[in-house]
């Protein structure tokens, strides 16, 4: 569990608390949403473009691919890919 998963369940843990103690709909409110939040899967890490993207799109200089907007079409593709 990452530092951030275990403050917000901490924090769900205190709202839970709160709500118990005082009786106020704010607190079961947020420790729902909360506790959605919580249940959804963990975030993977972010991938880059590889080595081999980066040779890629230097074998492509100075040819009819070279252009900013075919680039940042090809790199959009390539990082939706890598972080399905």
């Amino acid at each position: 569990m990452t530092d951030l998963r275990q403050a917000a369940q901490q924090a769900l843990e205190a709202l839970i608390d709160a709500a118990n103690v005082l009786s106020a709909p704010m607190f079961s409110d947020a420790a729902d949403a909360l506790r959605k939040a919580l249940e959804q899967p963990e975030q993977r890490e972010w991938q880059g473009l590889t080595e081999t993207d980066w040779e890629e799109i230097d074998n492509k200089k100075d040819t009819a691919l070279d252009s900013f907007a075919q680039g940042a079409v090809w790199a959009a593709d390539q990082l939706r890919e890598l972080n399905k």
